[in-house]
């Protein structure tokens, strides 16, 4: 039991040693080239009709044309093809071992053709369905080849990548490229939802990472509350699977530390209007 009860002062001290020695230096860790446009609300896997127009050029190009500044996209890196193949669902494999993805239009559908129609002036989030999974050799191939099509138009500087675990995401971030570490916190209705953040927060600030990317959660019970709120304080979120609530978006909008929202889950939600931009009268 003594060793027991040593063990756990041991961590709490080292814990909480981490989060005051964090909490005091974070200004110095967080970088000031991430996104802050007041045009904050992006548009996730487009404005599609249809479940099969998700993640395609033409939904990409709807929201684009509604007002959206910015996509959230869905993609793998297929290592045998050396291409970045944009689908949400898991590829399944035929009978040789080939991945085989979700088709558009009848045929693959890739980053490279993305950039190429719709790159210009506009931003990416990137939700790099594998780049857990890839091997250190296999991310460097993939790095090479980012690095190839993402000189359309300059998009590097506009691309968010994502992923979950941070000693992954950081090979993309010293390659130059922008990135968010998603992770998943507590509701507030946890009595360790104060723990479960600051956890996160460690790992966000001993690896070199952008920002972070989190889901909303309930109205009422929500993930990003005014506890997660505290404890990231002064690091770049992007929210996803907003509730679509007027009252909560023109209140998320205005954060500071909000620099993206997704509206939404599972369903197109295009709401290009809520902005923190300062409207201008005219003389």
């Amino acid at each position: 039991m003594k060793y027991i009860i040593s063990i756990i002062l041991f961590l709490t001290l080292a814990y909480n040693s981490a989060i005051f020695y964090i909490d005091k230096n974070m200004k110095t860790r967080v970088t000031d080239n991430t996104y802050n446009n007041c045009k904050k609300v992006w548009c996730s896997r487009g404005i599609y009709k249809t479940w099969a127009e998700q993640n395609s050029l033409v939904a990409f190009q709807r929201a684009f044309a509604a007002g959206h500044i910015g996509i959230e996209v869905d993609f793998y890196y297929d290592v045998k093809m050396n291409r970045f193949i944009i689908s949400h669902n898991r590829p399944s494999k035929d009978k040789d071992g080939n991945f085989v993805y979700t088709l558009k239009d009848g045929k693959l559908f890739t980053l490279e053709e993305l950039f190429k129609a719709t790159a210009k002036g506009h931003y990416y989030w990137l939700d790099y369905k594998n780049l857990d999974r890839l091997s250190s050799t296999d991310a460097h191939k993939a790095i090479k080849r980012l690095d190839v099509i993402t000189k359309i138009d300059n998009v590097k500087e506009r691309v968010y990548l994502e992923g979950s675990t941070p000693w992954h995401i950081d090979d993309y971030t010293d390659a130059g490229y922008k990135t968010l570490f998603a992770f998943q916190p507590l509701p507030k209705s946890s009595i360790i939802a104060s723990l479960s953040s600051n956890i996160y927060k460690i790992g966000y600030y001993f690896y070199n990472i952008t920002a972070i990317a989190m889901p909303y959660g309930k109205l009422g019970d929500a993930k990003y509350n005014d506890i997660t709120q505290k404890n990231l304080k002064g690091i770049p979120v992007f929210l996803f699977h907003i509730p679509n609530d007027d009252a909560l978006l023109y209140k998320l909008v205005k954060k500071k530390d909000v620099r993206v929202l997704l509206i939404g889950r599972d369903k197109s939600v295009s709401r290009p209007e809520i902005t923190s931009c300062k409207k201008v009268e005219n003389e």
